[in-house]
């Protein structure tokens, strides 16, 4: 752990930065869930809200263009509208948006009322990501949402009535269970709404998880692969007919709506994370914040912000993260700019890696682009693996 008072100083100047604001409170702890998140703690809102500013206005920057801002959690919507009133007036008043900036939150169905949403808009918040999951009640339940089919259709027709023309579901296959019938009707539902975006994940059992544990304890079964690819198949080929682009592993958007925040994280531009456990990553340098809600709070009464990580990024770091980010996104690795950033041929570096992946159909590679199959964007964590063990072979 690390522990440093913060200077502005250590932040800019920056061409453009965005910005995440992590809101770690949630009704209820879903089991698949192991993103930094507290339950049953309404208790500390207060003092979290009033630190979250401190920090704000300690790392205030005036002279840089924010591009996008994203509120993630946890859930943001659990917030009352006075306390996220505060901490989003307090951007405002410490950094400069840009006037096209993207501005988002993600909520849950069973917040969403018109007096919030109402709020979001007049803040100017002109993106929101729903976690809405599945259109099906029994799959909603096994995966512990606090939420049924009725409350997330309406929440939908809510935002689509307010005229919001930026929204994005969550959606997730894999569930133990789940039928491919069911994922597709999920699929044809959010179709009719109409939306420019969805984000669609595979069911990942991570460790520290509830799924995780039940898993090891055989209380629940995972789907088979050959299920998980044909979901996979039915789901981008119903949304390819109907206009939307798989421009990211998990996500599809009708042309130009891609999501701009996470455009940037992809492309590795730089971004402050404010809030227990949020990550920045600026001028080569990745800190996060420690992911104790009570220690943050404490923490930052002295004006103080601990670091779980804070390091600088070397050559190796970055090939690592340049490779997998890129194979990340439909556009693939471009090897006249790969050979630009990291001085060496990729076609020639990995060529025996690059066979093996291309004899199991798992990337298209030619002299300009290497890019991930169908089947290869399933087992992506399996081939970024697989690239990082060749890399730490090579010497620098």
């Amino acid at each position: 752990m690390k522990e440093s008072k913060i200077n502005s100083l250590d932040y800019g100047p920056h061409k453009s930065l965005s910005i995440y604001i992590h809101i770690p409170f949630c009704d209820v702890i879903c089991p698949y869930c192991d993103f930094n998140k507290f339950s049953k703690v309404d208790n500390l809102i207060p003092e979290f809200v009033n630190s979250i500013i401190n920090e704000i206005e300690l790392r205030s920057i005036k002279n840089t263009n924010i591009e996008s801002l994203s509120f993630g959690g946890g859930t943001p919507s659990y917030l009352s509208n006075k306390d996220f009133e505060l901490i989003f007036h307090s951007l405002k008043e410490n950094f400069n948006f840009n006037q096209n900036i993207e501005i988002s939150i993600e909520v849950n169905p069973k917040d969403i009322n018109l007096e919030k949403v109402s709020l979001y808009e007049d803040l100017g918040i002109n993106r929101i990501s729903i976690g809405g999951q599945s259109f099906d009640d029994n799959i909603l339940k096994k995966l512990g949402r606090n939420h049924n089919s009725i409350e997330l259709i309406n929440s939908l027709n809510l935002l689509k009535n307010k005229d919001f023309n930026n929204i994005n579901l969550d959606l997730i296959y894999g569930v133990p269970g789940q039928s491919i019938e069911t994922w597709e009707d999920s699929i044809n539902k959010f179709i009719k709404f109409c939306f420019p975006h969805l984000s669609a994940y595979q069911l990942t059992y991570e460790p520290k998880t509830k799924f995780h544990r039940d898993l090891l304890a055989n209380k629940i079964t995972e789907l088979g692969d050959e299920t998980i690819v044909k979901m996979f198949a039915v789901m981008n080929s119903i949304l390819l007919d109907h206009g939307y682009q798989n421009y990211e592993i998990s996500n599809w958007s009708k042309p130009k709506m891609e999501s701009v925040h996470n455009m940037r994280y992809w492309k590795k531009y730089d971004y402050l994370g404010f809030g227990p456990g949020a990550s920045s990553f600026y001028e080569n340098k990745r800190k996060t914040n420690t992911k104790s809600l009570k220690k943050y709070i404490n923490n930052l009464k002295s004006s103080i912000l601990e670091f779980e990580e804070d390091y600088t990024l070397n050559k190796k770091d970055n090939l690592i993260e340049g490779i997998m980010l890129d194979l990340r996104l439909s556009s693939g690795i471009n090897h006249n700019e790969f050979s630009k950033k990291f001085d060496f041929d990729f076609n020639d570096k990995f060529f025996h890696l690059i066979k093996k992946l291309r004899d199991f159909k798992l990337i298209r590679n030619d002299n300009e682009k290497t890019i991930l199959t169908q089947k290869g964007k399933l087992l992506s964590d399996s081939i970024f693996v697989l690239f990082q063990e060749e890399i730490n072979t090579i010497s620098f």
